[in-house]
């Protein structure tokens, strides 16, 4: 009949204080694994948000345009009138801009109201 191994205490404690180290690094690559994968996650989101800000920006942008292109549009029309000597059909669009910088009519006169009401 095969003996049995008794362990004696000391041999006991040593096993013990081998297999605790391991433990304890599977504990802190698991961890390090975790922290990882929520900074990941978090890069993640941060990105996502940044492209959302992005293309709103972006739809700002192109309405913007849209809205020079339709300005740029009008001011080219006056422009032509103003070389074909075609005031009458833009007279009242050219009256507005002018006084709008502060030109006037001849013989017109300004009354400012200094009092503010």
């Amino acid at each position: 009949m095969p003996k049995k191994k008794v362990q004696t205490p000391a041999k006991a404690d040593s096993q013990v204080k081998k297999e605790h180290p391991k433990k304890r690094t599977n504990w802190i690559l698991c961890i390090g694994a975790i922290a990882f994968v929520i900074a990941i996650a978090v890069m993640i989101v941060d990105q996502n948000v940044k492209i959302y800000e992005s293309q709103k920006q972006l739809e700002e942008l192109r309405e913007q345009i849209t809205l020079q292109e339709i300005k740029n549009e009008e001011l080219k029309d006056v422009a032509e009138a103003v070389e074909k000597e075609d005031f009458d059909k833009y007279s009242d669009y050219i009256e507005k801009r002018a006084r709008m910088y502060g030109f006037t009519k001849d013989g017109e006169v300004v009354f400012i109201n200094i009092a503010g009401n």
